[in-house]
């Protein structure tokens, strides 16, 4: 059985927007989901209860809050609200494909933050220590822009500080040499795959499903999702299979043209 990830910022909680993002996970049909800006636990509540997932709640350093949504039996759940930390790093552990799978998530601070107390670099430090060498995936919003990425002008001015076109590229560099597989570019290696600002228009990339070498051997297919008027952010999927991959990864349906490459 593939396994069907998304990563979703869904923005100060959902509030009315709730419904679109619902729609726009059943249309996924994801297996888990991991949501970042979870700011109201009854929001994630009625989305777990609607998706009939099982949630884990991970409360952060500031009310920007992390859950996991799992059709899977989860057998383990920590969260490390890490002082280094301007949110918190949750993770569950799953069966899958004969063996247990570590699933974390993560939403790394914005540039006001990060002119503060919590650098995202010492940040990806911090999460690097938890990570271990076990098969796991990483994904979340890490406010941050992957060496070798394009980045347009943004549309207007900042309005937290959480656009941002000069976030360090060094951030993404460290888990990549951690070993950790970026797997959208494995996949498309000249697409854009902007994720934000999808409430006025996309001009960069900050949404991720970073893999260890043996997840990403089971790569089948990685892609940004249009879903427009659910939040700020595109979610992101990914599917693995349980077959290694052999030779050059191919998505489920063949080629796939990024909706905005």
């Amino acid at each position: 059985m593939p396994l069907r990830l998304v990563t979703y910022n869904i923005l100060e909680g959902g509030g009315s927007r709730l419904p679109l993002i619902l729609r726009v996970l059943r249309r996924l049909q994801p297996d888990v989901v991991a949501i970042q800006e979870a700011y109201h636990l009854p929001a994630v509540e009625w989305l777990a209860a609607q998706l009939n997932t099982q949630l884990v709640y991970g409360e952060a350093n500031c009310p920007s809050a992390l859950a996991w949504l799992s059709r899977l039996p989860i057998r383990r759940a920590e969260n490390y609200r890490l002082p280094q930390l301007a949110k918190t790093l949750l993770e569950i552990e799953i069966d899958w494909a004969g063996s247990e799978l570590r699933l974390f998530a993560t939403h790394l601070a914005d540039r006001r933050q990060d002119a503060g107390a919590y650098p995202r670099v010492q940040e990806m430090h911090a999460i690097q220590g938890v990570l271990g060498e076990e098969r796991s995936v990483l994904v979340g919003d890490l406010n941050a822009v992957a060496p070798g990425d394009s980045v347009d002008d943004p549309p207007g001015e900042p309005r937290f500080g959480d656009a941002l076109p000069d976030a360090p590229r060094e951030v993404i560099r460290a888990l990549q040499h951690h070993g950790y597989t970026d797997c959208f570019r494995k996949l498309h290696p000249r697409a854009r795959g902007y994720t934000y600002d999808a409430a006025r228009r996309l001009f960069l990339r900050l949404d991720y499903v970073f893999a260890s070498p043996d997840m990403a051997d089971q790569l089948e297919d990685c892609h940004v999702v249009a879903a427009a008027g659910a939040s700020d952010h595109l979610p992101v999927l990914a599917t693995f299979s349980e077959e290694r991959a052999q030779g050059t990864v191919r998505s489920a349906h063949g080629h796939r043209r990024d909706p905005f490459e």
